[in-house]
């Protein structure tokens, strides 16, 4: 009978994990303020770019960041022709408010770079920009590597109408993803320490 009611609890404890998987890994998300520097990290379809772009016309900060462009100038490419480049000029974006990660290859790399772009420019706060499932493993990647520095930052969750916190399981690509997400933070956390 122990054995029967400790493997029920697990059960139940891990469906109740996996049903608010959706809610952990969105969190924690904050609403813009004033800041140095907007990042619309990469990946995604566009929805962390047009974030992002709203930001900077809204006037919460007067530079971007776009990361996860490394291959435009192994394929010989100017970061300006890069399609995401394209995007924000396009929304009457300067070309002088752009700015490149091109060397970053994951969310821990991308970390080091904006922290260190930051502490080269004198700057003390970010917006950065990705998908709601996304947020967590951010958040553990820039905590204690900002705190350490003295910067801030603020997660700015992308607007993405087929997202649902509470049912990330019905749809393929969320399904996938927060897997993913979950495994990634598994790896850092072994990996990268915490």
């Amino acid at each position: 009978m122990i054995r029967f009611l400790a493997i029920s609890s697990f059960l139940l404890l891990l469906i109740f994990a996996l049903i608010n998987l959706g809610n952990w890994l969105s969190e924690p998300a904050n609403k813009p303020v004033q800041a140095d520097l907007i990042v619309a990290l990469g990946g995604g379809t566009g929805e962390r770019d047009q974030m992002a772009a709203r930001l900077y016309k809204a006037g919460y900060a007067d530079k971007i960041l776009i990361t996860g462009i490394g291959h435009s100038s192994k394929a010989g490419l100017n970061y300006y022709q890069h399609p995401r480049s394209l995007f924000f000029l396009m929304q009457g974006i300067p070309d002088e408010a752009l700015m490149f990660d091109g060397l970053a290859i994951n969310t821990h790399q991308e970390s080091i770079n904006i922290a260190a772009l930051m502490t080269a420019q004198h700057w003390h706060s970010v917006l950065v920009v990705s998908v709601p499932p996304h947020i967590h493993r951010i958040n553990y990647c820039l905590e204690v590597l900002f705190n350490n520095k003295g910067l801030s930052y603020r997660l700015i969750q992308s607007d993405i109408p087929s997202w649902h916190t509470g049912r990330w399981w019905q749809e393929p690509k969320w399904l996938f993803f927060c897997v993913s997400e979950a495994i990634k933070l598994v790896y850092y956390a072994v990996v990268y320490g915490g």
